[in-house]
């Protein structure tokens, strides 16, 4: 069996990433490759985030390897989430539609979160 944790990045279209993530891999290094499956140059925005033991949600420090992180114990893939981390006054502020765009999908589902909770 190869060496890593299997990891499942929720990604704000709906989409999921599943992907072995390797010892030596840096948060920074994973957040550029979720980005790279938007084209996003952007990206000093979004974090990933995971759900800790005691349910709290945590971020991945980005000059950190990502399985130094206290990430969930339990078997089977760790579950990491795209997101918005770093919220702007006004989205006139962005420069790509695509990064308009992921901001709309990440407050549509905070919107939805708390509806539906």
């Amino acid at each position: 069996m190869a060496e890593g944790r299997h990891c499942k990045v929720h990604l704000l279209d709906d989409r999921k990433l599943e992907l072995l993530v390797q010892p030596k891999l840096l948060s920074r290094e994973l957040l550029d490759l979720v980005a790279s499956h938007f084209n996003l140059k952007e990206k000093e925005y979004f974090g990933i985030s995971f759900l800790d033991d005691t349910g709290q949600y945590a971020w991945l420090q980005l000059e950190q390897r990502v399985l130094d992180h206290d990430l969930p114990k339990k078997s089977g893939p760790v579950t990491l989430y795209f997101v918005v981390r770093f919220y702007i006054e006004s989205i006139t502020f962005l420069k790509e539609i695509t990064t308009v765009e992921l901001f709309f999908l990440n407050a549509k589902a905070c919107v939805f979160k708390v509806i539906y909770l």
